[in-house]
C-alpha cells in the first residue's frame, strides 16, 4: 500500500522487501514548543519485526524534562550539539555520537546552540516501550502519519 499523495517514495507493503521512509514526509508529533518527535520506523511501517525509531528534534537553547525508562533506549546524534546527561554524568555529544542508555537510567539532553536545533535519533527494542509512541497512538488512534494526511 502507498501512503501520501501523486506517488510520493513512502511505500509500505503487505510482505515488503524493504522500506524507505523520508523523514521530510513523516509528520512530527509536537509535544511542546520545544520537543517535536518524528516516527519513522516501528513494526508496523516495516510490516514485520523491527526496532522503533525517531527523529526527535530539540528548539535552539531548550532542554528536555528529562525522564527514566524501564527499557534502554539509544541515541544517535544527527545535527547540533548537546550536553547528554547520564544520572550525575555529562557527555558533550554531536553529529555521529552514540549514547547507549540502560533501563533505570535518569537521562536529559540541553541544546548548546541558542541558534541552531539539535536532531537525534532514538531507538527502542519495542514501540511500546516508548512513551511518546503510546502519546501519538492516543492523539492520532495510529503510530505513524505523512504530512499528506490531515
Amino acid at each position: 500500500m502507498r501512503f501520501g499523495a501523486n506517488e510520493r517514495n513512502i511505500v509500505m507493503a503487505d510482505k515488503p522487501k524493504g522500506v524507505v521512509i523520508n523523514s521530510w514526509e513523516v509528520k512530527p508529533l509536537v509535544l511542546d514548543e520545544t520537543y517535536s518527535s518524528k516516527m519513522i520506523l516501528d513494526s508496523v511501517v516495516a510490516g514485520g519485526p523491527a526496532i522503533q525509531m525517531n527523529e526527535g528534534t530539540l528548539a535552539p537553547g531548550c532542554k528536555t524534562g528529562g525522564g527514566v525508562h524501564e527499557k534502554p533506549e539509544i541515541y544517535y546524534i544527527v545535527r547540533g550539539e548537546a550536553k547528554l546527561h547520564l544520572d550525575d554524568d555529562v557527555y558533550d555529544v554531536a553529529p555521529g555520537s552514540l549514547a547507549y542508555i540502560p533501563g533505570g537510567v535518569f537521562h536529559w539532553l540541553e541544546n548548546k546552540s541558542t541558534t541552531e536545533p539539535f536532531v537525534i535519533l532514538t531507538l527502542w527494542e519495542k514501540a511500546e516501550d516508548n512513551e511518546v509512541y503510546n502519546l501519538r497512538i492516543e492523539k492520532w488512534g495510529k503510530s505513524f502519519k505523512t504530512i499528506y494526511e490531515d
